[in-house]
């Protein structure tokens, strides 16, 4: 894991902030090696944003992912498994952002205190690392 200085900063388009790697010629290879590190249970939620998100940016409450994958347990079980999502992306070595608030983030997914989001950009490169895979 890795802090990026500038100008390897996320990147600010239309539909939100990504990472920067996504526009990046390796982005397919750099998806893919997160996707080997996610666990089935971190798969399932992660794609199922990933399938749920268009051509723009989909917003997402935890209780709507939960009952997209059948999973009964709903807001706590999504919180813990994109926990241990984020310990994949750790694992997988793509970089971590400073946020303007100062904290680490990684931007495949964005928490606002109540509702996930993912952009466009990063589900379509996350289909591709999937489908590439399958």
């Amino acid at each position: 894991m890795s802090d990026t200085p500038d100008p390897d900063a996320p990147t600010n388009v239309a539909s939100g902030t990504i990472p920067g790697w996504v526009q990046s010629d390796k982005a397919l290879s750099i998806a893919a090696s997160l996707l080997d590190e996610v666990s089935l249970p971190g798969r399932s939620v992660l794609m199922q944003m990933v399938r749920l998100t268009g051509d723009e940016t989909k917003r997402f409450r935890a209780e709507e992912i939960a009952d997209a994958i059948g999973h009964p347990m709903g807001k706590s079980v999504v919180a813990g498994t994109l926990g241990g999502v984020g310990k994949a992306i750790r694992r997988a070595g793509l970089p971590m952002y400073r946020t303007p608030r100062g904290n680490s983030w990684h931007y495949i997914w964005d928490w606002d205190g109540d509702s996930y989001s993912m952009t466009p950009e990063v589900a379509q490169v996350l289909r591709a690392a999937a489908h590439h895979r399958a």
